[in-house]
C-alpha cells in the first residue's frame, strides 16, 4: 500500500507544529494502523510560508495530479487545516480523492474517510474550522475599524473594511 503524507506550515514562527513534527506524527500513526503490512510512504512537504487558502501550493497541486494518476492509496495529514481552509475546498479535495479510490486520514481529528461515519464527522469538523477562521477575520476587521475611528490606525487607507 502507498500512503501520501502532506505537510504544510503557514508561517516561519515558533508556534504550531513544524513540518518535521507533522511528518513524524503521521508516520507514527501509519505504524499504528499498518498491522505489520508493508507501507510505502510518499511525502509532499510544502515547507513554511504557504497558506492553506493559496491555490498555488506547488506540492499540493502535485499531490492532486498524483491522486489522478493513482500513485497512492491513502492521503494522511496531521490536521485537517493543513490541506484546506474552506469547506468548499475541502469538499472538492475529498470528492477528488473519492473519485480516485483514495482514503483520507487526519491524525489530529482522527478522521478516516474509509467509513461513512468518518466522512460525516470530517465534513462537520470542516464547517466549524471555517467558522473559526471567519470569526477571527471578523474580529481583526472590527479591531482595525476601532483603531481607525480613534485615529490610531497607521496602516494603509482602505475603505473596503470601514
Amino acid at each position: 500500500m502507498k500512503v501520501a503524507i502532506y505537510s504544510r506550515k503557514s508561517k516561519s514562527t515558533d508556534k504550531g507544529e513544524s513540518i518535521e513534527t507533522q511528518i513524524n506524527l503521521c508516520k507514527d500513526y501509519i505504524n499504528k494502523i499498518s498491522d505489520g503490512k508493508h507501507i510505502e510512504i510518499v511525502q509532499y512537504d510544502e515547507g513554511e510560508g504557504f497558506s492553506g487558502g493559496d491555490s498555488t501550493r506547488r506540492k499540493f497541486n502535485q499531490l492532486i495530479r498524483d491522486a489522478k494518476s493513482h500513485k497512492y492509496d491513502v492521503l494522511i495529514c496531521y490536521r485537517l487545516d493543513r490541506v484546506a481552509r474552506s469547506v468548499a475546498d475541502f469538499s472538492d479535495l475529498i470528492e477528488e480523492l473519492n473519485d480516485n479510490g483514495i482514503s483520507f486520514i487526519s491524525v489530529k481529528e482522527q478522521f478516516d474517510t474509509s467509513t461513512p461515519m468518518g466522512r460525516a464527522m470530517m465534513y462537520i469538523a470542516s464547517v466549524f474550522a471555517q467558522l473559526e477562521r471567519e470569526i477571527g477575520a471578523e474580529r481583526i476587521r472590527d479591531n482595525l475599524h476601532e483603531l481607525a475611528k480613534s485615529g490610531r490606525w497607521l496602516g494603509r487607507n482602505n475603505s473596503n473594511w470601514l
